[in-house]
């Protein structure tokens, strides 16, 4: 099982690498994304017939996941390099184009497709939860790897 388990994160990661997620960090919280996206779909549409709100939790799920794979990749290519005003133009025209399309995409989900709000935004939410659960794991990870000498404090 958790050889297989292995090969599709493998297969996931060499995935996000031929399309330009090179930094491991990035690649992984991406991956974290994909895979909490599929799995609330996964869980959610066959719910879809007895609760209303099912759809429009993975379509949220859905909006956020490419809105921050987009930044992700975005944001790796800009780390470590000088900024000059026309890349800072940029920078704020790629961030407020992103967020209107996520925007637009919320707005047709409510008025046009009657999502419901508040499992949209719950699946919007998803973000977090995967940042703050990599977050977490990445400082067990640490942690469980530091050797304590007494001289910390």
């Amino acid at each position: 099982m958790t050889a297989m388990l292995r090969r599709m994160r493998d297969r996931l990661d060499g995935w996000l690498w031929r399309r330009g997620y090179d930094h491991p960090a990035v690649r992984e919280l991406v991956r974290w994304q994909i895979v909490l996206t599929g799995l609330i779909a996964v869980v959610c549409l066959p719910l879809a017939a007895v609760w209303a709100g099912a759809w429009s939790l993975v379509a949220g799920t859905v909006i956020v996941a490419v809105n921050f794979s987009s930044l992700a990749r975005f944001g790796q290519h800009l780390a470590g390099r000088t900024f000059t005003r026309m890349a800072m133009a940029s920078l704020l025209f790629g961030f407020y184009f992103r967020l209107a399309l996520t925007g637009v995409a919320l707005y047709a989900c409510i008025a046009w497709f009657g999502a419901r709000p508040l499992p949209l935004l719950v699946g919007t939410s998803t973000v977090v939860l995967n940042i703050v659960a990599w977050g977490v794991v990445r400082h067990a990870d640490t942690r469980a790897r530091q050797t304590l000498t007494g001289k910390e404090a």
